[in-house]
């Protein structure tokens, strides 16, 4: 529960519910959009390589943290709008909250999440931070949407437009659209996904 929770996770009517207002951020032509900015990521990533070139044109290059930089980068900017240094903390933060969770399932005994160990605590300090700087984003990106900016060109917008016509569509109503914790768990997701 402290990695992420989520239309992954949810069952019945609140999985429907959710499905219904996600589903919109993954039509063919949404994700069409974002090509561009998926491209652009990949040709930063390979002039970086073509830089370390030698005079040759030979080198030898360990990918795995290109291809880490490259996923955590077109996740932030397709997802959020925001570049790879605004949600290199989110990345980090769910990096290590993934570490802890492993370790502390490796040797799992029943209940010990309640204890107010050090790692513990670090965990339940990661996900506050996690939340409180995705809730920042989204409180950013409302305030725009208030605004009259049109911000429906990454899978946040998508997912807040989605949810504010099902509110506007239904009243007010948190049964019908996603309250904004819900909001934040799905933003958690997309982070993990990448």
């Amino acid at each position: 529960m402290l990695l992420a929770t989520g239309l992954t996770t949810y069952e019945g009517k609140k999985w429907q519910k959710h499905r219904k207002i996600i589903n919109p951020a993954f039509h063919f032509e949404k994700l069409k959009v974002l090509s561009p900015t998926i491209l652009q990521c990949c040709d930063e990533m390979v002039g970086k390589w073509d830089g370390m070139l030698s005079y040759d044109g030979k080198c030898e290059i360990d990918v795995w943290p290109f291809f880490q930089n490259l996923t955590s980068d077109i996740i932030s900017k397709t997802a959020f709008g925001s570049s790879y240094e605004d949600g290199k903390r989110i990345f980090d933060l769910l990096k290590e909250q993934g570490g802890l969770i492993m370790k502390l399932h490796y040797a799992f005994i029943p209940g010990s999440w309640l204890l107010p160990t050090a790692t513990n605590k670090r965990m339940r300090e990661i996900s506050k931070d996690i939340e409180a700087s995705i809730k920042v984003i989204i409180n950013e990106r409302e305030k725009a949407m208030k605004a009259g900016e049109v911000m429906n060109r990454d899978l946040l917008g998508i997912l807040l437009e989605s949810n504010h016509r099902e509110i506007q569509e239904h009243g007010n109503n948190e049964v019908v659209g996603m309250t904004i914790q819900e909001v934040i768990e799905e933003c958690k997701l997309f982070y993990l996904a990448g």
